[in-house]
Parts: C-alpha cells; sequence; structure tokens
C-alpha cells in the first residue's frame, strides 16, 4: 500500500531518487469547479482502499458527507458551491491516491516533472505536491466556497462558455456588455485559444452571450452558482489572502504551474502569493499547458472527475497524450499510459 509520496521520492516507490533527476515527462493535472457529476468517485470509491479513506477523512473534516454528495447528490445539489468545492477536491485527491495505490501494486512508479490545476485544481495540485495538507486544504477550501457563495446570494452572477471567438473578440463584447462596475462581466478563464469562459453580473452575462451569438460564436451557461476569477471578486480575494496566509505551506516536492503567470510554483512563498489573488485573476488555462510542455511534459494525466481537461490538453498540445483516469473502467489508473521510469 502507497502513502502521500514521501520528498524526494517517486510516485508509488519505496526507493529514494537520485538529485539529478529531473522528474518523469508527466504533469498531473487537477480539475475545477464546473467538473462535478452525480455519481462521480464512486467507482473509485469501490475499488480503492485508499480512495475510500481519503473520502471519510474529508467527510470527518468537514462534517459533510462527501460519499452521499458525490454517489447520490443530484446536479442540483452539486452545483451548489459550499458542497461542490470540497467534493471536487476530496475526489481529486481520492483518485490520486488510488493511483499511488495502484502503482505501489504492480511495481511501478512516476515522478510528476510539474503539477497543473484549473481554478480550485490548483489546490488538489498543492495537496498532490505536499505543500499543504489534505486537511488544511479542506478548510480553506471550506472558507473559499462561503465567500464566493456569500456573495452569490448578495449580488446574482454567474460564467458562461464563449466558444469559436479570439480573446480579442471576447475582451470585445465583455466591454459592450458592460454596463457600470455594479452590472459588469470580464474574461475568467483563457481555457483553449477559442474557447474562453466569461464571468460576472447574471444580467451582464447575458447581454455578453448574445452578443457573441451575434458574432456566430456559441455561448453557453455554465452549471455553476458563482462567478471567480475577475475584478468583481476583489473584496473577496482580500479576505481569503488573510486566511491564506495562516495557512501552513511547505516547500512543493514538485512545481506548480501558475494560472496567473504560467510560471513555476517552486517555493511556498510563491505559491501563497498565487493564492492570494486567485479570486480575481483569469486563469490562462491554454499557455498553462504550452509551459508544462516547454518542461517537456509528454503526458498529461488528469486527476479528479471528469475528462474536460484532458480533452482541451488534446488540442492544446496535440502531440502529446492526454489521459483522464476517470475514464477508466477495469483499472483506477491507465497504468499502460504512463512511462516507465526505467526507461529514463
Amino acid at each position: 500500500m502507497t502513502t502521500e509520496t514521501s520528498r524526494g521520492r517517486p510516485v508509488g516507490s519505496g526507493t529514494a531518487a537520485g538529485p539529478a533527476v529531473r522528474g518523469d515527462p508527466v504533469a498531473l493535472i487537477f480539475p475545477g469547479q464546473g467538473s462535478q457529476s452525480p455519481g462521480m468517485g464512486q467507482l473509485i470509491y469501490e475499488r480503492s482502499r485508499e480512495a475510500r479513506l481519503a473520502f471519510e477523512e474529508a467527510s470527518d473534516i468537514t462534517r459533510i458527507d462527501l460519499a452521499r454528495v458525490c454517489f447520490e447528490g443530484s446536479a442540483e445539489e452539486l452545483a451548489e458551491t459550499r458542497a461542490t468545492q470540497p467534493a471536487v477536491l476530496t475526489t481529486s485527491v481520492a483518485f490520486l491516491r488510488a493511483m499511488r495505490e495502484r502503482l505501489g501494486e504492480v511495481g511501478r512508479a512516476i515522478r510528476p516533472r510539474v503539477m497543473g490545476g484549473h481554478s480550485l485544481g490548483l489546490f488538489s495540485a498543492a495537496v498532490a505536491s505536499e505543500a499543504i495538507s489534505f486537511r488544511d486544504s479542506l478548510l480553506v477550501i471550506l472558507e473559499r466556497a462561503r465567500l464566493m457563495s456569500t456573495f452569490n446570494e448578495q449580488r446574482p452572477v454567474g460564467m458562461a462558455s464563449i466558444i469559436g471567438l479570439t480573446h480579442d473578440a471576447v475582451a470585445e463584447i465583455c466591454r459592450d456588455a458592460t454596463v457600470s462596475p455594479a452590472d459588469r462581466v470580464d474574461i475568467a478563464n483563457h481555457n483553449m485559444d477559442t474557447h474562453l469562459v466569461i464571468s460576472g453580473d447574471l444580467s451582464a452575462l447575458e447581454r455578453a452571450m448574445e452578443l457573441a451569438r451575434a458574432r456566430q460564436g456559441k455561448a453557453i451557461q455554465l452549471r455553476v452558482r458563482v462567478s471567480s476569477h475577475t475584478p468583481l471578486h476583489a473584496a473577496q480575494a482580500d479576505e481569503f489572502a488573510t486566511v491564506i496566509r495562516e495557512v501552513p505551506i511547505a516547500e512543493p516536492t514538485v512545481p506548480v504551474v501558475s494560472n496567473v503567470s504560467s510560471q513555476l510554483l517552486d517555493t511556498a512563498d510563491r505559491l501563497r502569493a498565487e493564492f492570494e489573488v486567485q479570486l480575481r485573476a483569469p486563469v490562462y488555462w491554454a499557455e498553462n499547458v504550452r509551459a508544462m510542455s516547454r518542461e517537456g511534459v509528454t503526458t498529461f494525466i488528469e486527476v479528479g472527475p471528469g475528462h474536460v481537461l484532458a480533452n482541451m490538453v488534446r488540442r492544446i498540445a496535440a502531440r502529446s497524450t492526454a489521459v483522464a483516469l476517470d475514464d477508466a473502467r477495469e483499472e483506477p489508473v491507465p497504468i499502460s499510459v504512463l512511462p516507465d521510469p526505467a526507461a529514463r
């Protein structure tokens, strides 16, 4: 049975790695809010002892029956931010632990070169890199969800995918749809070159969606009840920053790619600074993937519910291999796609 990675050791292995080894050409990538779906994590829960322990631990910490929420909750219940965020984080950590457990059973090991995470997924990546404990990440996420949910209760907001238009076109649409600081919409996520997510007040969001359709773009409102990654959340970001400053963060064992700058967050201070601005700063996922590719990554493994990130990677970095653990049916992790460390 494997446990959390020991510092300087490859995932799933009990032997120390040499100091000159940079890691396998692998990135573990973790999804964020919006990746949830009813029943998520149930298969991995049934097939992995480590996954079950992750759910039990998270439920004890959060005082939420996360197995029930994930396996029996409706799409409506899972869309509630206070449930969604700890549920996605827990499911991702359950997949991570199941992968490590299975690698140990078959005598395999990988040492990821970098970690990536989309928005909320950065916290899962920080757990995987041992920069923050699972317990602390859950407590932080509960506060993050509270801040975002409370904001939405006071001010109706939402998010929408805009597909088929460039960043410049969507930025212009957001400017045209924004009436005032109290009725605005902004780009929140640059997922791919012609796939962006906008976020803001519902009235401005709806105007922007109509403007996008008028330009022959596709506009789809997301099944989330929050806005995020825009200036709307400046006050919440400041409040969240005070929370993050009190959380123990260690030096990451594997660098995490910044959502904002796409640079490597390879120290505790850099990771903390990223979390402090996360709620108000856009996510540049397309550039994140390119940055990981520049680090020599050729295999991307999505660790968590769904396969949205893996699908995007296939389009952004077409020569890479991208696989989602949630797509596995016979194994908790598709072992065959992982590079063999012995071949380094």
